[in-house]
């Protein structure tokens, strides 16, 4: 009965952790929205220079006038990419050089076959040929997802 109790604590508290990490993801993905539209009313006021100079016979374009919002729209891009980092970092992922976003235990990625760090590949308990989409990379035993195209254990080309 203890051990059903204390397997019931670990479970509400881990839970309880992870409602918060979804809380903590979600009010800095809002930041990241808020940010991203800051950066939009930036562009609209450059354009909004531009259509002015265009106005006048000189069409002269005050580059100090843009500057200021260049400057603001490049800090905001630094604010999104810091709080893009923290929502990785909570939601336990990390991004290949391909794009796509993996968790942060991966090995290779299942997308474009990138190595994250140096793996120890242990012989498959089940062979299957080279083409052939298993629930399991034939070479390491890796769990494999529907569209991995390479094993995220051990890199093995998946499909073609």
């Amino acid at each position: 009965m203890s051990n059903f109790l204390n397997k019931l604590k670990q479970g509400v508290s881990d839970a309880g952790k992870k409602a918060q990490q979804t809380v903590e993801s979600t009010t800095l993905k809002f930041q990241v929205s808020s940010k991203e539209k800051d950066i939009e009313k930036n562009y609209t006021e450059i354009g909004r220079i531009v259509y002015r100079s265009l106005e006048t016979e000189s069409s002269f374009i005050p580059n100090a006038e843009f500057q200021k919002y260049r400057e603001s729209i490049l800090g905001l891009e630094l604010e999104i990419e810091e709080l893009n980092k923290k929502i990785q970092h909570l939601q336990n992922l990390k991004e290949c050089g391909c794009g796509k976003m993996l968790p942060a235990d991966a090995s290779y990625c299942p997308f474009c076959g990138q190595q994250f760090q140096t793996v120890v590949v242990q012989p498959a308990a089940v062979q299957a040929s080279h083409t052939d989409k298993a629930a399991f990379c034939p070479r390491c035993g890796e769990p494999a997802a529907h569209g991995d195209h390479f094993c995220r254990g051990c890199g093995f080309q998946l499909s073609e």
